[in-house]
């Protein structure tokens, strides 16, 4: 989480240092994607995310229920 903060004040000074500043936010933004702590953070959204559709589809009825799982099983066929 303070990578991501770190990453949104290093934003405003990259843009107000011009060309340069916005190179090494650039290449700080891939440090930060390149990070342990950006996988947990992704994995923890996954996770979260797909809870709360299992959640939806297991709760939800008629045809609310109908559209969300269609949607994710055409989605998981695309994937």
């Amino acid at each position: 989480m303070f990578a991501l903060v770190g990453f949104a004040v290093g934003y405003v000074v990259g843009v107000q240092q011009g060309k340069e500043g916005m190179e090494k936010l650039v290449a700080s933004w891939k440090h930060i994607q390149g990070s342990e702590e950006f996988a947990a953070a992704i994995e923890s959204a996954r996770t979260m995310a797909g809870g709360l559709l299992k959640q939806a589809l297991e709760t939800g009825g008629g045809v609310v229920a109908g559209e969300v799982k269609g949607v994710v099983n055409r989605r998981l066929r695309v994937a």
